[in-house]
């Protein structure tokens, strides 16, 4: 009897041991971002006009995100991520389709993806940003899309000949590859993701193929990358080669990038830098040209900012930018279009970054 005792007793620490070592074999996550700031935002032929804004720093999320390592080195892991509009609560849009523009409450718009990783990389299923997106953030461009120094205010595709496209920054129903670490700083990111149109002239629409391929050590980093999306309106191709270098105190920056949907074309070109002047401030500036052609018109967008952190978590942050429209151009702005052609938009504002 006491042997069975034992026994018995054994087993039940032995099960209790492996459901333990199982548990602490992944985990979950809840994270997230608030960015908040004041505006002011004046262009030529319009009043100036205040407002409190979302996303001026970094863009606002909530999420959960959860990793299981299976042994072997593979892991299976899930990334659900929102946007959060901090002055009204809502969330960002979203396509479904990467076609037509889905907008309203929490949805996991950002990112929705299950992934498997190993020592040959990762696959990663669902909602995800596009390989040519990867260098309009602040790898490549001081402001990355945000703020009225945001890189997408030049960088992404002016609607033409009926397209407009969804696919700049994210695409829907994606089949998503990384090279894994350890390539001695190569890296690299591919996808395919679907439209899922129905039988007609439009049942390719949606459909996206995309490549981005760079290398980087602790002081250099430089990236190519291009992905095109198929409308019967007119195909939507981004392309853009970034590069940016740690010098000092400072990341010297340049980008090019280029739009093109059917025959109409918009190709920008920034300089910049990240500048610390402090263990805790940091200096941003950008230059950017955009030439056009069949479709809006030359511009140019000028943004100066600064970043003081107070914590690992929270910092504070003001930006002012201008951007001119050049002949009879109306297009671009920072926030408020002009009215008159030729006229320039320009803002300023200040506000508060805090991450959990």
């Amino acid at each position: 009897m006491k042997n069975t005792v034992s026994r018995v007793t054994g087993l039940a620490l032995a099960a209790a041991a492996a459901a333990g070592a199982q548990a602490q074999s992944g985990s979950v996550q809840v994270f997230g971002l608030l960015d908040a700031s004041v505006q002011m935002l004046k262009a030529s032929g319009t009043e100036r006009r205040y407002f409190l804004n979302s996303d001026g720093n970094t863009s606002s999320r909530f999420g959960v995100r959860g990793t299981e390592d299976l042994g072997g080195g593979l892991k299976a892991g899930f990334w659900l991520e929102s946007a959060v509009t901090v002055d009204d609560g809502t969330s960002g849009a979203t396509s479904t389709n990467n076609k037509d523009s889905v907008s309203g409450g929490l949805t996991w718009g950002r990112r929705a993806t299950l992934q498997l990783s190993g020592p040959w990389g990762e696959l990663r299923l669902g909602r995800d940003y596009v390989p040519s997106f990867g260098n309009l953030t602040t790898s490549m461009h001081p402001f990355g899309t945000n703020g009225v120094g945001s890189s997408g205010l030049m960088f992404y595709p002016v609607p033409a000949g009926g397209t407009t496209a969804r696919t700049q920054v994210r695409a829907s129903n994606s089949i998503g590859y990384f090279l894994p670490a350890g390539l001695g700083g190569l890296y690299g990111h591919a996808m395919v993701a679907l439209g899922e149109q129905g039988p007609g002239a439009t049942r390719k629409d949606g459909q996206l193929q995309g490549v981005r391929i760079g290398w980087r050590n602790d002081g250099f980093n430089a990236s190519a990358a291009v992905s095109k999306t198929r409308y019967a309106t007119g195909n939507y191709t981004q392309s853009n080669v970034g590069a940016s270098y740690k010098w000092g105190p400072a990341r010297l920056m340049a980008l090019w990038g280029e739009n093109k949907i059917g025959v109409t074309k918009t190709t920008a070109t920034m300089v910049g830098t990240q500048w610390e002047v402090s263990a805790q401030g940091e200096v941003r500036f950008a230059y950017t040209q955009l030439k056009a052609r069949n479709v809006a018109s030359d511009a140019t967008h000028i943004a100066l900012g600064y970043v003081h952190d107070l914590s690992k978590r929270t910092a504070l942050y003001g930006n002012v930018a201008r951007i001119d429209n050049k002949a009879a151009g109306v297009r671009f702005n920072v926030g408020l279009a002009t009215t008159l052609p030729g006229g320039n938009s320009g803002g300023v504002e200040a506000g508060v970054r805090h991450s959990f």
